[in-house]
């Protein structure tokens, strides 16, 4: 998980209940600062579906684990809920089919658009060809001012995102700090290249970069996905501000949870485009920013873990 989630766990451990837990963290990186929040740790093996959900059974039959937020491999566990609940374990998570769809930007981009929830244009495209003609397509759609980004159809975080930049490079680009910046015909080389080595090839988003500040909404839902708590955040650069007046968001995020019945903890969000909010991605998992809502005096943390374990 990310490194921020070690104050996820420092807030069970606080919980307003003032109940004891013991915490138990697993990761691959030996060095991840999760490890250092928790009572008991182990080195993950590094095992993908339905290997690592039989490792995760185990380990959690072994230890007596009451309640499991899985990180990794999340779709395949919450594939196999029945599993983990047949051995006492309640597992945060969504319904497998909702966390397929939203894995999926393209999907989740139809999806949404159906619903009436407003998504900014977009194409999709595999090897070098197609990415070029959706590059032109879009292009063609928009205005000389807004500029295009591309990003993997499935990725967590900032991986793979790129803004395409097809200026020729300054001095001042070369002494300024690292850019999420690349020349089209640069992407489409890289894309012929893997090709031609028989590589396979990633479905990319082809859609434009929309205006700060990204709006994230974090979320505590039930397995009905009725939205208990919904508290929106705006993130430009490095400051991070509560919202109380974008009701907007709240609005969307809410949509979301509801039309695919996500539960407990997730996260929507969204950017301007032309001037409305505009879905970017739904998280159906605690954001790892989720730690900054302990100042607003809420443990959604500890409320999720109080919710998968009422009863």
């Amino acid at each position: 998980t990310y490194a921020t989630n070690y104050w996820f766990l420092q807030m069970l451990r606080s919980n307003p209940d003032s109940t004891p837990v013991r915490l138990f963290a697993t990761h691959t990186d030996e060095t991840s600062p999760v490890l250092q929040a928790a009572d008991v740790t182990q080195i993950e093996p590094r095992l993908t579906g339905d290997a690592y959900v039989d490792w995760a059974l185990a380990f959690c039959q072994q230890h007596a684990i009451d309640v499991l937020l899985p990180g990794k491999e999340m779709l395949a566990i919450a594939q196999r809920t029945a599993e983990f609940a047949a051995i006492g374990v309640h597992v945060l998570a969504s319904p497998a089919a909702s966390i397929a769809l939203l894995d999926d930007k393209d999907a989740t981009y139809a999806s949404a658009s159906a619903l009436g929830v407003p998504v900014p244009p977009w194409r999709t495209a595999r090897g070098a060809d197609a990415f070029v003609d959706a590059v032109a397509s879009l292009r063609a759609e928009l205005e000389a001012d807004e500029v295009v980004c591309i990003k993997p159809l499935q990725g967590v975080g900032a991986e793979g995102f790129r803004i395409l930049d097809d200026s020729v490079a300054s001095l001042d680009d070369l002494l300024a700090a690292p850019a999420h910046k690349i020349r089209t015909d640069e992407v489409a080389f890289a894309l012929e290249r893997a090709a031609a080595a028989g590589r396979e090839l990633p479905t990319f988003m082809v859609l434009p970069y929309m205006a700060s500040p990204e709006i994230s909404v974090d979320c505590l839902s039930t397995t009905f996905g009725e939205t208990l708590a919904a508290l929106p955040r705006a993130k430009s650069g490095r400051k991070r501000t509560f919202l109380d007046d974008e009701p907007r968001a709240v609005e969307i995020a809410r949509r979301m949870v509801d039309s695919y019945q996500l539960a407990y903890l997730t996260n929507t969000q969204l950017r301007w485009w032309r001037g409305e909010l505009a879905l970017l991605e739904v998280n159906t998992r605690p954001s790892g920013g989720l730690y900054a809502a302990s100042l607003t005096g809420l443990n959604l943390p500890w409320a999720a873990v109080r919710l998968a374990t009422a009863g």
